[in-house]
């Protein structure tokens, strides 16, 4: 990434809520701290409030804050993470509608079944606006049949 010239981006997908959290620990108490932010569906956490506090507080009078805490909350999470983190540990929730074509690295950390669920996942990095190749990382755990069987699918295409 450094090469290309791309940011220092990088979104981490995950199934589980709680793959989410041990991610975000262990990230943070391994040379990440302060350049970790989550993203679920309920975005309720601790850090995702104090960052929509912030943004609805800088936003007051701009005109884009929209009255609607899911949308909002989102919108502040995707420009902390575009302005502030470098890594975002995301669910499924963020796996549709929102734009990271700022991001040019996107990590599975597990595999959904659904081999489109993970074209999805990419096309949050790889759409109009990205400016470099985006890399794409899968782990696969060799014991689970299901990993296996959507890797060699993903492997086909």
């Amino acid at each position: 990434m450094e090469k290309a010239g791309s940011q220092q981006k990088a979104v981490i997908f995950t199934e589980s809520r709680r793959t989410q959290q041990f991610l975000g620990d262990f990230l943070e108490s391994n040379g990440y701290a302060g350049a970790v932010a989550t993203f679920n569906g309920t975005n309720r956490e601790p850090e995702s409030t104090h960052i929509y506090s912030q943004w609805l507080e800088a936003n007051k009078e701009s005109g884009r804050v929209s009255g609607s805490r899911p949308i909002d909350v989102r919108t502040a999470i995707i420009e902390h993470f575009r302005d502030n983190a470098s890594i975002l540990i995301a669910t499924e929730a963020a796996a549709e509608g929102i734009n990271l074509q700022f991001c040019s690295l996107v990590i599975n950390f597990d595999l959904p079944w659904n081999p489109q669920r993970i074209e999805q996942r990419i096309g949050r990095c790889h759409r109009y606006g990205q400016k470099h190749d985006v890399v794409v990382i899968n782990f696969l755990n060799e014991r689970n049949a299901a990993d296996r069987r959507v890797y060699e699918l993903l492997n086909e295409i």
